[in-house]
């Protein structure tokens, strides 16, 4: 139980929000903590449910989502291993602004609200790594909101699959969303989304196989990105 215990501090540890926390937080929280398994598409929690826990993500991957007319659910952010969720409905005692649900099977480990509520009263310095981490957000969906602005579907479909492989630190990218879900992430329909993807490979700068998107060329990828309009989809 003891090395469980420690596998669970050092996922906490590896969070952002978490990574400058004291030991005796860190410790707390494992402490409470329990391991939760998703399989794909199974829903976390619902937007409008009460909040009492906060979730950090220790394998596969998450998706936030909203409801929309007509059944619709797009894709509002892409979670992975160490990130959280989650914190702010429970810092503020109030309902989920979002859903969030399982891409692919996933495992979370579940943080009690009332614990979690005590350690960040305790701990400034989780309070304030989260005014950074909520600074970071801000600058992110100013940061979307431009490229719907500025950029066309290509080169918004460039910078999502360059960001993917840095993130990964790897040339292969292995697409947990849907054409429609990824349209939805990024301001297109699926059938477009297709046509643009086609477009990047026919240029040289990915190989599409199945699911999985090769990056060939980061750097004609990054100049796709910052290119409204576009030459190369």
């Amino acid at each position: 139980m003891r090395g469980e215990s420690g596998d669970v501090a050092a996922l906490l540890r590896a969070t952002a929000l978490l990574s400058a926390a004291s030991d005796e937080s860190v410790a707390a929280l494992a402490g409470s903590s329990k391991r939760r398994s998703l399989d794909r598409e199974q829903v976390l929690f619902l937007a409008g449910s009460r909040a009492t826990s906060v979730f950090a993500v220790a394998s596969g991957s998450l998706r936030v989502f909203a409801s929309g007319p007509g059944g619709a659910e797009p894709t509002l952010a892409l979670l992975g291993p160490g990130d959280l969720v989650g914190e702010l409905g429970v810092l503020d005692d109030v309902p989920r602004s979002t859903s969030v649900g399982a891409l692919q099977r996933a495992e979370v480990i579940e943080l009690p609200g009332r614990v979690f509520r005590e350690v960040y009263a305790a701990d400034p310095a989780i309070a304030r790594r989260l005014v950074a981490l909520l600074s970071a957000r801000m600058r992110s969906l100013n940061d979307g909101f431009t490229d719907l602005a500025s950029l066309d579907l290509g080169g918004r479909l460039a910078k999502f699959v360059l960001a993917e492989a840095e993130r990964s630190n790897a040339d292969v990218v292995r697409l947990s969303l849907t054409q429609a879900q990824l349209g939805q992430l990024l301001g297109g329909a699926r059938q477009t989304v297709n046509q643009v993807m086609q477009g990047l490979e026919r240029a040289g700068l990915v190989r599409i196989e199945g699911r999985t998107v090769r990056v060939l060329d980061r750097e004609g990828l990054r100049m796709r990105s910052l290119t409204p309009g576009g030459k190369f989809a």
